[in-house]
């Protein structure tokens, strides 16, 4: 009889379990990839079947319930990449394909779907008269249908509207019934907008990538902003949509998909599919579905995008590569940048990595000829490179954060039908609530930090943990009523602003006030309409936005990323510096970008300003190869929280003798610490790490399995939860 070896999703690092069959089911059943409802301790549950065997090495077996498909429904290249990734991520496979399946996939639901017909839903003129309403609770299918059709005038198909909502078809025939849409054939080619011509730079990108169309060919295109990075892309995807294959592309945060989205439904007569994190469950399964079965020929997601499965794969592209945002920093703690490139290899096919600030891992990859490199060095179009100025706060008058020469500059912008963007990197109020009389000052009970005074709801909140408390009317300490908000957040500038300049549109953007994807959709289109004079907002506003009419960038402080225990925190303040610098002058109108810093001097800022990123990138690599940090070593942290700094630190200690003990441990790997984490008490509990760091990576690899089932052995106190995380990108 053969035996099924079957994934759960149980945090154990030997987590297959053999079951036999259940008593029914088909021989076409019994495959790996196949979802099967088995037993477990005194539960039942969902696993999947990722390998048959014939026999097995323990006595008595469980027989599963029942198989849920018919057909296997994770592809064979999916479950060769959840292997990989469980062994590199040193994270348990069953723990890996719940992950990363959609959440109703593992809860057992039916992956039946019906191809809905061929045609483009469009909203007519009386449509577009209804599009704003507020719609009562039994119409909120209508709201969502005309909140998406609203923004795209070419329309969507009801297999794309079906990822938004779920059998959407009787909803529009209610709309078609009011005459609030239309159906309209699919669209030629001819009716979409024309491709833009490529200078030299950009064909000679497309045309080589093309070249090796059919083989594994890892890439970094590193352009300036503005270069035309997106119409290298959308070229590129052109060609995969005439081949008949299968597209995904990978961007950093769910604000940027509405704008990429936009772009790429202008300009392809595609069915296109939308993932992340912010749909609904039913609709990423379906999305899912279609990118498995190849209905779907381009598929933009964010980091959980790059484990869907593809029919046809031609293309992966990663925009924005050197995002943080690809790390997962929690619970299977993987990078979709990574993955990504895996992924390529796996399926012989060109992978993109875009950025004009590209991380200094990919650039030694280029370095040691693993990527292959191209340059965009100009930007498109008539566009020029934005001017800079550094203006020294030491010498401006203290009683406001904007200096005169920035109000100057907003002042000429806003005279000239201009958009400004002004950059703080800290949402909230004021970051300190303080009592006068006392000195009290209002800390989070289960952090080591302060609360964040957000005036608008009068709250205080934790950024850290999200606990919330009222604000208190007297101090808690003295009772004196003299309390008051201290420093200032992206709420207080935004009401300094509208003080300084009354009659401009502000537009505050930061996850206060743009949480959702919709949100953030709604505000990109004010903006591209000029119903916005200024922008303020946090690193949302850094990340890939196009914004023909902003020509002025302010930086009000500059001074938050200079200084920093963390040896990554120089490189993310010189991506976060190029990045915001990027939005001015990226039309026909010449940018210029002012950069508010009470630190002038720093060499951070004399480098980028005067030679550029590449030569900040080159610099900062000769750091990190004489402190043999990476990309030149590899790391892995082990972090803990207990209930005490004590008990944490006893379980590293315990762990770090451990460690010593496997015979695969050596001289070439260095166990650092335990130490105190830098914020020691996080969500009530008590954290300490332990860096483990190796100049190989085949050598960690073969230790931290080892390792880490012997960890899982011997800990026996339910009080202290661990963790690993493999190449770390946040050692706070």
């Amino acid at each position: 009889m053969p035996i099924l070896q079957v994934a759960i999703p149980v945090p154990l690092f030997n987590p297959l379990f053999d079951y036999h069959p259940p008593l029914h089911a088909s021989e076409t059943q019994l495959q790996a990839g196949i979802r099967v409802r088995v037993p477990f301790g005194t539960q039942e549950c969902v696993g999947m079947i990722v390998a048959i065997k014939t026999h097995s090495d323990y006595p008595e077996l469980k027989t599963a319930y029942e198989c849920l498909d018919t057909v296997p429904l994770i592809p064979k290249p999916l479950l060769e990449m959840y292997a990989w990734a469980s062994q590199y991520y040193c994270y348990p496979l069953g723990q890996v394909i719940a992950a990363t399946l959609p959440p109703k996939m593992m809860a057992g639901a039916s992956t039946h779907i019906e191809l809905p017909p061929d045609v483009l839903w469009c909203l007519t003129e009386e449509g577009r008269k209804h599009a704003n309403n507020t719609f009562p609770a039994h119409q909120q299918r209508f709201a969502i249908l005309l909140d998406l059709l609203k923004n795209i005038p070419i329309g969507y198909d009801e297999s794309t509207l079906a990822l938004a909502l779920s059998n959407p078809r009787p909803t529009l025939r209610a709309l078609q019934k009011r005459g609030w849409i239309a159906p309209l054939p699919k669209q030629s080619p001819s009716e979409i907008h024309p491709p833009l011509p490529l200078n030299h730079a950009q064909q000679h990108v497309v045309h080589t990538v093309c070249a090796h169309a059919q083989q594994f060919y890892p890439c970094l295109l590193d352009g300036v902003t503005g270069s035309g990075k997106t119409e290298v892309y959308l070229q590129l995807l052109q060609i995969v949509l005439h081949s008949g294959r299968q597209a995904l592309v990978l961007v950093p945060e769910i604000n940027l998909t509405p704008q990429m989205v936009a772009r790429f439904q202008q300009r392809l007569p595609l069915a296109l599919v939308v993932l992340h994190s912010q749909l609904p469950d039913t609709t990423r399964l379906h999305a899912w579905l279609a990118a498995r079965d190849g209905q779907a020929t381009v598929i933009i997601g964010t980091r959980s995008a790059v484990w869907i499965p593809l029919a046809k794969p031609a293309l992966i592209i990663v925009d924005e590569e050197h995002d943080p945002a690809y790390k997962q920093q929690d619970s299977f703690r993987y990078s979709a940048r990574d993955v990504a490139v895996w992924r390529a290899r796996q399926a012989g096919i060109p992978v993109i990595l875009g950025s004009a600030t590209p991380s200094l891992d990919s650039l030694y990859n280029t370095k040691q000829q693993r990527y292959h490199y191209f340059h965009l060095p100009e930007r498109a179009g008539n566009a020029l490179h934005p001017s800079y100025r550094v203006i020294d706060m030491r010498q401006q008058p203290r009683h406001s954060p904007f200096s005169p020469e920035l109000q100057k500059n907003i002042q000429y912008c806003l005279q000239e039908k201009q958009q400004v963007l002004l950059f703080y990197n800290r949402r909230g109020y004021a970051p300190t609530f303080m009592c006068y009389s006392c000195g009290w000052i209002a800390d989070c009970p289960r952090c080591d930090a302060h609360l964040v005074y957000h005036d608008n709801v009068r709250e205080l909140r934790c950024h850290h943990c999200n606990y919330v408390q009222n604000v208190p009317i007297h101090c808690p300490q003295c009772q004196s009523h003299s309390l008051h908000p201290i420093g200032q957040g992206t709420e207080k500038l935004a009401e300094q602003l509208q003080q300084l300049f009354p009659h401009a549109r502000i537009a505050r953007i930061d996850s206060d006030t743009t949480p959702s994807y919709q949100e953030m959709n709604d505000l990109l289109t004010k903006i591209h309409a000029q119903e916005i004079d200024i922008l303020l907002g946090t690193q949302m506003l850094a990340k890939g936005h196009h914004f023909p009419a902003v020509t002025l960038v302010g930086i009000i402080n500059a001074d938050a990323g200079l200084f920093s225990i963390d040896f990554r925190a120089t490189e993310r303040m010189a991506q976060l510096l190029i990045q915001v610098a990027g939005r001015a002058g990226r039309e026909a109108l010449p940018g210029m970008v002012l950069i508010q810093t009470y630190h002038p001097e720093h060499p951070l800022l004399h480098c980028l300003i005067q030679q550029g990123y590449g030569a900040f990138a080159e610099s900062a690599l000769t750091e990190r190869l004489n402190a043999q940090l990476p990309p030149y070593c590899r790391l892995a942290l082990l972090r803990v929280g207990a209930k005490t700094l004590e008990l944490a630190i006893e379980f590293l200690n315990q762990a770090k003798y451990t460690a010593e003990q496997l015979p695969d441990f050596n001289s070439q790997i260095r166990l650092l610490g335990p130490v105190p984490a830098p914020m020691i008490k996080r969500k009530n509990r008590y954290h300490a790490q332990l860096l483990i760091q190796s100049s190989q990576r085949n050598l960690l690899q073969r230790f931290l399995p080892q390792w880490l089932s012997a960890l899982q052995q011997k800990q026996r106190s339910v009080s202290t939860r661990w963790s690993l995380d493999v190449d770390p990108l946040d050692l706070m």
